[in-house]
């Protein structure tokens, strides 16, 4: 196993002295980076240094030191004199055991990332337990000496940030809050009100959300459902995934991302239009998107509105045994990639001044979100 990996399409970092900030940067928040813009600002470049092992607090949590790297790397992308690198600790020692090593490996990771090896190298750390350590194993040549950061300017630590993501999310990075983000999508056959209702779920929690692909593509591309053929599909498939995922790195992101619609949908319709053969290949961008989209919660609304033609579905799915049977197969999907605990049916029923329930509905949905996903709807209040 390779126990460091470089930032290889930045150069080395010259000047005569360099910044080092290392920790386990799970996730990586303001403080972190108020303290690695402060050593950019004292020295000539600064190497910031995930360091991690199999099962640390990041693995947990689904963050190993490879993606905190990869993150890291994302989120100084636009910064000249930040040069990240990571270190696997897999194979040394656990610590306190393995401060010996750690160190050597520290020096040599620092050391691969620069042009001038007899440069001044400060390290920054906020533990003093580690400046401690450190100030004991590195070589006493002049060449290396460690401060302390004052961690009483910005008060957050990750861990807290573990515990509570949401109610920390104004701390976390950027890059590293599309870790944290809620995802919910919104399925249902056509014409249940799905796309009204993502949009007013969106708006009342002041979060960001994407708009059905399918209809974007088909009405620009001018196919019917029943043309569309495997290429196609492979478009709806990754047309909707990167809207969904260009919602999840919006700046607006506050910590819940609303989907209308996801690769399980178009996968009914897939099944719906196509031969087996035609299945059969898509089968492994389904599989494979499915898994990667991890969603947290999904409201399914039933088929029980009038069906009005948008002009944009294919009529011969209008009509009533229709769209229960594509909601059927719509559960059957969900229950066979393993989502049926995500799942929440919206079937509030309206009254009177509301008959059929799209109010009820609504505000159903805004309870699951809060319950589901712990995302504070101030609406409830």
């Amino acid at each position: 196993m390779r126990t460091f990996a470089g930032n290889l399409y930045k150069d080395d970092l010259e000047g005569d002295h360099i910044g080092v900030f290392f920790g386990t940067l799970a996730p990586m928040h303001v403080g972190h980076q108020a303290e690695i813009y402060k050593a950019a600002a004292l020295n000539d470049g600064v190497v910031v240094i995930a360091s991690g092992y199999t099962g640390d607090r990041g693995d947990q949590m689904g963050l190993p030191v490879e993606k905190r790297f990869r993150y890291l790397r994302e989120a100084f992308s636009d910064e000249s004199d930040i040069k990240v690198d990571y270190i696997n600790e897999d194979n040394m020692p656990q610590m306190p055991d393995g401060w010996d090593e750690w160190t050597q490996t520290l020096v040599a990771t620092v050391k691969r990332n620069i042009v001038n090896p007899d440069a001044k190298i400060t390290f920054y750390t906020g533990e003093p337990d580690y400046k401690v350590e450190l100030e004991k194993r590195l070589p006493q040549t002049g060449q290396f000496k460690v401060s302390l950061m004052d961690r009483t300017v910005l008060k957050i630590s990750a861990t807290e940030i573990r515990k509570d993501p949401i109610a920390n999310w104004d701390y976390i990075n950027r890059v590293f809050r599309r870790h944290f983000t809620k995802k919910v999508t919104v399925m249902g056959s056509a014409s249940t009100g799905k796309s009204t209702l993502v949009r007013r779920l969106a708006r009342t929690s002041n979060s960001p959300f994407s708009e059905e692909y399918a209809r974007e593509y088909q009405e620009r591309s001018n196919v019917s459902d029943d043309e569309l053929i495997v290429k196609d599909y492979i478009r709806l498939i990754q047309g909707q995934y990167d809207a969904n995922s260009r919602e999840i790195n919006s700046p607006a992101n506050n910590g819940l991302t609303i989907f209308d619609t996801d690769a399980m949908v178009t996968k009914v319709y897939a099944d719906m239009w196509l031969d087996e053969a035609d299945r059969a290949q898509l089968q492994p961008l389904f599989d494979n998107t499915i898994s990667e989209e991890q969603i947290d919660l999904i409201l399914v609304i039933p088929p029980v509105t009038p069906y009005v033609n948008d002009g944009f579905r294919n009529m011969s799915t209008a009509d009533e045994s229709s769209r229960w049977a594509f909601h059927h197969a719509l559960m059957q999907v969900i229950e066979d990639y393993g989502f049926m605990d995500k799942v929440v049916l919206l079937d509030a029923k309206g009254d009177s001044d509301d008959p059929y329930g799209y109010y009820a509905r609504y505000l159903q949905a805004l309870d699951a979100i809060q319950e589901r996903t712990g995302f504070n709807i101030k609406h409830l209040e």
